[in-house]
């Protein structure tokens, strides 16, 4: 099949790439959108400590988490590009002893279907110290092996060079569904209503505070109190995230107040250290009002695919691969029928 597909964040390129897999000609439209959630996710693959209760949800990021190690391998071996996959393991934090052992038992439940979320364990201070010397020892922990992460700005150019390798096309331009190809895939985030309204799509504004610290050691990753999460890039470079603002404006500005918030607890989970460097990055996450992503055939030729909001670098390319299998009459691993809006309406 001629395939078109809107949108070149994570969610439009794995699509794309694993369409051109499976033997398709395929063409991707970007407009390259200040605030593209893609491109400044901190990119932590770690789903299994999530408290959400979904299972629709979390069967997708648990199998989209499995299929990572094969999917990463693969696609730098083919683009020749590094996509910044690290296994760096997860300091997780608790605002107290009591919880501690709750949390302990409700991850360690999910490690029988998810043995590649790895070894679960609690950290004394001094074993936190040695995991990350310059991190806050207020607040109990637990260490899970098997967490990474992912640079989604590299991730999405290793999939354009391998698209582009497997002979598909990369245009830096905007499109609207055509009726002179067979099909048209529309994964525009943020911006997804401005050709549909099939599906309602709305989104955050997610600001993230980058900063340096005098260390060159890529340390593990850190999901903090509440949503709070703390990644190290190596080199120095820290982020701590992120704000949840529901808006209806593009704007991409950082403001003061999300700065001035993060930078707080920055000081926290970083005491007495000098934190240089600082700047913001903003993204535009986009979500439904379920909060579940979206895949929804609205003509015969035209499919809605949206909504992957703040875990789209761990779904997206399980659900790109599924979605591939369905429009080449494969089969799939995961019912998408489950991700229908027009079911989950009625």
């Amino acid at each position: 099949m001629q395939i078109h597909v809107i949108g070149g964040g994570i969610a439009g390129a794995s699509i794309a790439y694993h369409l051109l897999k499976d033997g398709h000609d395929v063409t991707v439209f970007d407009r390259q959108d200040a605030g593209q959630a893609t491109t400044v996710s901190a990119g932590i693959i770690s789903p299994w400590v999530s408290q959400r209760r979904n299972k629709t949800w979390y069967q997708l990021v648990r199998t989209g988490a499995a299929y990572y190690p094969d999917f990463i391998k693969e696609l730098e071996a083919l683009s020749g590009h590094e996509t910044g996959y690290l296994k760096t393991g997860a300091i997780l934090f608790f605002k107290d002893q009591e919880v501690l052992p709750k949390a302990y038992k409700r991850i360690l439940d999910k490690q029988q279907d998810a043995p590649e979320m790895g070894e679960l364990m609690y950290l004394k201070p001094d074993q936190q110290q040695e995991l990350f010397p310059m991190l806050t020892t207020d607040y109990p922990s637990l260490y899970l092996t098997g967490a990474g992460m992912v640079s989604g700005t590299n991730l999405v150019q290793a999939l354009r060079v391998a698209i582009e390798k497997l002979g598909g096309k990369w245009q830096v331009s905007s499109a609207a569904p055509s009726k002179s190809v067979d099909f048209t895939v529309y994964s525009a985030g943020a911006w997804g209503n401005e050709h549909q309204q099939a599906v309602p799509i709305s989104h955050q504004k997610a600001q993230l505070l980058h900063f340096t610290i005098d260390s060159e050691k890529v340390f593990p990753v850190v999901m903090g109190l509440k949503t709070h999460y703390i990644v190290s890039f190596g080199g120095g470079k820290f982020a701590i995230g992120t704000t949840h603002e529901d808006t209806t404006s593009f704007d991409d500005q950082p403001t003061e107040e999300a700065k001035a918030e993060l930078l707080e607890l920055a000081k926290m989970y970083f005491p007495n250290q000098q934190l240089m460097n600082l700047h913001m990055s903003v993204g535009l996450r986009p979500y439904t009002p379920h909060f579940l992503p979206v895949v929804q055939q609205v003509t015969e030729s035209f499919v809605v695919v949206n909504g992957l909001g703040s875990s789209g670098l761990t779904a997206a390319p399980i659900l790109g691969k599924e979605i591939s299998a369905w429009l080449s009459q494969k089969p799939t691993t995961l019912s998408l029928k489950d991700f229908s809006w027009k079911e989950r309406e009625e």
